[in-house]
């Protein structure tokens, strides 16, 4: 135990070198703690995803898409299905859907996505994916029911030259009567919708949809009843089948049921992705860790060797020293990674945000590389988590970087040091 105390208050006999070797150290914690943000984070959005569509069925018109100006695929549900389906036993949540195209450029197009406020904003061409992150503005409410109102993904907001800046005023004329490869012409008036929400989804497809009141898209596109889309979510992942089996017994050959499988794309190309790079990143600043606390504690050992040889002269141990040294190192690390925390605290967020962008982004997925930064929580928080990085490396990194500085102690005898002054 008194070489304990030893080690720690060896850490300050030299002020300026703690405070020059702190912030050395402080560098890779606060780089560790960036990275498993992003990884972090990343990790919640699948599990977000996972959430919201992992126990839902999708019900849809047999053989159509049910978009309703969609060429081939304008078939939609009849009205009745949508009562039928909540009735059936372990159906825990029904959302109805309506969905149509636009045009956009050339041969792209928008979604536009009726559904009620509250129910989950389905995205991407098969509503595969879970509700967005509102970025600016606000999302769509009770009071909306019926109004003309929508909130726009930023992919959609972006061509439409819709910012956060002018939302207040943004409007979205919709003309039915334009055509597109697969569009056909409605022969209704346009319609101008007021913006008062951008969401971003982490999906490029899913960030080029508008979502509005389903009664306002009924007005809107003349569709008094029927439905493009029908989600009905079990009360729990065991039910799946049997609510599938219902399903099928009570609507026979006239619906197409389909099993999201999203989130196992966006698991298998873009968290496991973003994981292994945010580990690769974590590891590499444990390394370099290592190196620096290998060089300040090998400069100790070589500075102290003369007290070193007093100290065995006197009949201390090998081990009693090794313990002192390792104790400082521990504490040497114990600061800078405290000072690592306090300065994610301040500036990791910012800084976790534009690592993700230039550093992790372009190895993901065209569709995820621009879109998903804008909807993961990149925040400054530490959980408890983060701190257990933080003390595991920390200790890791103490006792590695030390290990040469050890070897030369117990290898040193009290006649070198002696010689070696």
């Amino acid at each position: 135990m008194n070489m304990l105390r030893f080690g720690v208050r060896n850490l300050f006999r030299n002020v300026p070198r703690l405070v020059v070797a702190a912030l050395l150290i402080a560098f890779p914690f606060f780089l560790l703690l960036v990275m498993h943000a992003i990884g972090g984070a990343v990790e919640r959005q699948t599990d977000k995803l996972k959430h919201n569509v992992d126990n839902a069925l999708q019900l849809r018109a047999r053989g159509s898409m049910g978009h309703v100006n969609m060429l081939g695929n304008d078939d939609i549900l009849p009205q009745r299905v949508l009562n039928q389906v909540q009735g059936i036993e372990h159906v825990a949540r029904v959302e109805p859907y309506l969905l149509a195209m636009t045009p956009t450029e050339g041969h792209n197009f928008a979604m536009i996505v009726g559904v009620n406020p509250g129910d989950t904003k389905r995205l991407e061409s098969h509503g595969e994916a879970g509700n967005p992150k509102i970025i600016a503005g606000r999302d769509l409410t009770e009071a909306d029911r019926g109004q003309r109102v929508a909130i726009i993904g930023q992919g959609f907001a972006k061509w439409a030259g819709i910012t956060p800046g002018n939302l207040g005023q943004a409007t979205l004329t919709l003309d039915l009567t334009r055509t597109h490869p697969v569009i056909f012409a409605l022969t209704r008036p346009p319609a101008t919708v007021k913006i008062v929400g951008i969401y971003a989804s982490g999906y490029v497809f899913g960030d080029m949809q508008l979502f509005m009141p389903l009664d306002t898209f009924r007005e809107i596109y003349d569709v008094p009843d029927g439905l493009s889309w029908l989600f009905a979510t079990a009360d729990a992942a065991d039910h799946v089948p049997q609510v599938e089996r219902q399903l099928r017994t009570l609507l026979g050959e006239a619906v197409d049921i389909v099993a999201p499988t999203s989130v196992a794309e966006f698991q298998r190309s873009a968290t496991r992705a973003v994981v292994r790079l945010s580990n690769g990143g974590i590891v590499l600043a444990a390394a370099l860790l290592v190196i620096v606390v290998f060089f300040v504690m090998l400069l100790a050992v070589r500075e102290r060797a003369w007290e070193i040889g007093t100290f065995k002269a006197l009949g201390a141990s090998g081990g009693g020293i090794v313990t002192a040294f390792l104790a400082e190192a521990v504490a040497l690390c114990g600061v800078g990674a405290m000072l690592g925390a306090l300065l994610f605290s301040l500036w990791g967020g910012t800084l976790a945000q534009r690592v993700f962008g230039v550093g992790v982004a372009p190895f993901l997925p065209a569709q995820y590389r621009d879109a998903l930064a804008g909807v993961l929580s990149l925040s400054s928080d530490l959980d408890p988590a983060a701190w257990g990085l933080l003390a595991t490396v920390c200790l890791l990194a103490a006792l590695a970087g030390s290990a040469w500085a050890a070897r030369q102690i117990v290898r040193l005898s009290p006649m070198e040091a002696v010689r070696h002054e």
